[in-house]
């Protein structure tokens, strides 16, 4: 059996995703305003990761009806952002996640912070030309750069690595990977600003 994920942009230009798992592991183009489908067989895994400028950022990861019968879905940041996710079971808003202003929160967090912790982010916020954060870079490999997000986004999105690998990882990203309500179709939501699904 499978269900589909339905992949939304809800901003005013074509949106590139890298798929990993699903679609042949083929990018795909969502245009303005439209939503894409994906069809998930059960018990399959992979990603939505939006793309920005050739960079991966935000993206959906899915697993299909897994441990219990229940899909298993979260939103990280880990390798970067450049645009608003959120990732739910269809219908079911208790289930999302992700922070839909991710980017707005990221920006205002920037222009707030002092200029040491400016200096300290150059070589991995990446700013436009209006002076506003336009992405960022794999938080992974920038501990500084996970210190920053943390302040406003801690237990809204995966940030570090997590349990993995031997490491206890952080309880907040921890929280992320928490099972959904049985096996559903998935929504996967993105816009440049508010990136809640419409209800």
């Amino acid at each position: 059996m499978s269900h589909n994920i339905f992949v939304q942009n809800l901003s005013g230009h074509d949106q590139e995703f890298e798929v990993h798992g699903w679609n042949n592991n083929q990018n795909m183009v969502v245009g303005a305003g439209q939503t894409s489908t994906i069809n998930a067989p059960d018990g399959s895994s992979g990603a939505i990761i939006a793309l920005h400028d050739g960079h991966e950022g935000e993206q959906a990861e899915i697993t299909k009806n897994g441990f219990g019968g229940n899909d298993f879905i979260d939103l990280s940041n880990i390798v970067g952002a450049g645009g608003n996710l959120t990732v739910q079971q269809i219908n079911n808003p208790a289930t999302r996640k992700g922070d839909p202003l991710f980017m707005q929160h990221l920006n205002d967090a920037y222009h707030n912070a002092d200029d040491g912790t400016k200096q300290s982010l150059e070589p991995c916020v990446h700013l436009d030309g209006n002076g506003n954060v336009a992405r960022i870079d794999a938080i992974k490999d920038f501990p500084q750069l996970e210190n920053f997000v943390r302040t406003f986004a801690d237990g809204k999105t995966y940030i570090g690595v997590g349990a993995w690998g031997g490491s206890p990882g952080n309880a907040s990203d921890n929280n992320q990977s928490s099972a959904g309500q049985g096996n559903t179709d998935i929504q996967v939501t993105y816009n440049d600003g508010d990136a809640s699904p419409p209800s």
